[in-house]
């Protein structure tokens, strides 16, 4: 993941400035359309700063056991340096999109802040921004938020991600500090099977097919059963689809199945490298060396199958890390790291994620917000350091530290921060709001101290594993591109179509319900049908007018 922290000193300096600005008296309005006021916040007699009221709505996260002020750590030291007292309206997790596109478009009351991964996309933002029911956030950003300007001057692509064709910036993302999520269509192999069948790490797809064939045949768990089985995977885990990884041996093809190449954006479902692919994924599964349950696990199901026989059951596994496939640890030690293979032609491709810093929008200001410059200095205070680390982390001193000079990170460089117990990520908890806040985290996970020899190290395992893959990866992604409300409307509609279909049509050739020979110009019909041609168009134009030479 991305190195580079700014020091406690600096992060204290950011903070004061932010606390300055949130209690800046231009901040107070009493407007119901969010026009600027001179109100003055004054002091109290007693002599207690007076509390500038912001709402803030927000999906409650089910672990968050309270998000208020005196319960809640991130709340109560938030307040503190802000001066800024938020009133929480909580929606469900569950279906917290449906509610929010409800109360969008009926003119509901939002309060003057929705944060958190709502699941928004660009299309979202520019219908919603075009109504007036998001307000346009440029210039607030350029007077009140220093912090946002800065991040915008550092990774303009992530601005320019957020601008929609009008011009206008109608939400904030997160910046997504993951360098190994970036990398994450991955596969594993059961080491304990390779040296017990005296094998090496397989290099070609015609390797693997030999050492799944070995597995199947060689009884390397040794306990006298044919009960071993070749890979197995899931569709509904962490990039654990059984074909993503090895079709990196026949095309280059992004989380969508699309590539750019040579200024030209391309579908690699509809590919003759695609289908030989296919081909080759069919006769492995037609030797029964591929798992059928691979198709419909989801993550517990496929854990309880690596799981089998103390780990040695299962030959290969897809998966972006060993976490989401193993639930011990002494099992996720079983499993090393496959490098990109080479297909039956030479060619030899690792999935990389270029735009993986553009993640998920975080923050609007709703047409219902009282008080705009409250609100956007309040937002800006997130981007600082402090605030975001203590949104993934939690308190520090209680969660997390910062670890003694000289500690090496599992990146290999300085450690930035060293985990105190266990990551309370998943826990039931009051420190933080689990992430929903956090924009701007200035390291990521592999930035964490390395843990001693001998124990599973996941941070890592994924920082060497994506440095690998990085040796094979080219620049083949499509931008993240910002419609207009009705391209984006179209658009998003074809790519749900399309992407269901592809995919279950994957799955189909691989196990042999479509004929690869005999059924595939039905389905590339189909794909024509449903409006490939239109959909690719759609993006080279907005390549071809934005992202061209870039």
């Amino acid at each position: 993941m991305r190195k580079g922290l700014i020091g406690f000193l600096t992060s204290l300096l950011a903070v004061t400035m932010v606390v300055s600005a949130c209690s800046n008296p231009e901040s107070a309005s009493s407007s119901q359309t969010g026009n600027d006021s001179s109100n003055k916040t004054d002091q109290p007699k007693d002599g207690s700063k007076k509390l500038t009221p912001l709402t803030v709505t927000t999906p409650r996260w089910p672990n968050t056991l309270s998000y208020e002020y005196g319960e809640n750590e991130l709340t109560t030291w938030e307040q503190d340096q802000t001066n800024i007292q938020v009133k929480w309206n909580l929606f469900p997790d569950a279906d917290k999109m449906q509610k929010l596109n409800l109360e969008l478009s009926s003119g509901g009351n939002l309060g003057d802040v929705v944060m958190g991964d709502f699941g928004a996309d660009n299309s979202f933002l520019a219908t919603y921004g075009s109504q007036g029911a998001l307000i346009p956030l440029e210039e607030l950003i350029e007077k009140y938020a220093p912090n946002i300007k800065q991040q915008f001057e550092q990774y303009p692509d992530l601005k320019k991600s957020v601008t929609a064709p009008d011009g206008h910036i109608y939400g904030l993302r997160e910046l997504g500090v993951c360098y190994n999520c970036d990398r994450a269509m991955r596969f594993w192999i059961n080491s304990d099977f390779l040296k017990k069948l005296n094998m090496k790490m397989p290099e070609t797809t015609d390797e693997l097919a030999q050492y799944l064939r070995a597995v199947k045949e060689k009884d390397p768990n040794g306990n006298g059963k044919a009960d071993e089985i070749g890979i197995t995977g899931s569709p509904k885990s962490w990039y654990a689809n059984v074909h993503q990884f090895v079709l990196h041996a026949f095309t280059y093809f992004d989380g969508d199945g699309l590539y750019v190449k040579n200024d030209k954006v391309a579908a690699a479902y509809a590919t003759p490298e695609w289908r030989e692919g296919l081909r080759y994924l069919n006769k492995l599964y037609g030797e029964g060396l591929i798992d059928p349950s691979a198709f419909t696990n989801d993550e517990n199901q496929m854990k309880q199958t690596v799981e089998l026989n103390g780990g040695l059951t299962v030959a290969a596994v897809a998966g972006g890390g060993q976490h989401v496939f193993a639930a011990n640890d002494s099992t996720r030690l079983k499993y090393e790291i496959v490098p990109p293979l080479k297909g039956p032609n030479g060619f030899q491709n690792a999935y990389r994620n270029d735009y993986g810093i553009i993640a998920s929008y975080k923050f609007m200001i709703p047409a219902s917000v009282k008080d705009k410059v409250a609100a956007i200095k309040w937002i800006d205070f997130q981007f600082t350091p402090d605030a975001s680390a203590r949104g993934r982390y939690g308190t520090p001193g209680v969660n997390w530290e910062k670890p003694k000079a000289g500690t090496i990170a599992a990146n290999g460089g300085d450690a930035q921060f060293a985990i105190i117990g266990h990551d309370i990520w998943q826990d039931p908890q009051k420190a933080h709001w689990h992430g929903a806040n956090s924009v701007w985290q200035r390291w990521g996970s592999d930035a964490r101290a390395k843990l001693e020899a001998g124990q599973f190290d996941l941070e890592t395992s994924l920082f060497e594993s994506a440095k690998l893959y990085d040796k094979y990866a080219e620049k083949v992604s499509v931008p993240k591109f910002f419609f207009s409300p009705d391209t984006a409307q179209k658009y998003n509609q074809l790519r749900q179509d399309l992407k269901k279909y592809y995919e279950a049509a994957t799955a189909d050739f691989i196990v042999g319900n479509r004929s690869i020979d005999k059924d595939w110009d039905t389905y590339l019909g189909e794909l024509k049908k449903i409006g490939n041609d239109e959909f690719i168009s759609i993006q080279q134009s907005e390549y071809d007018k934005n992202w061209k030479g870039k």
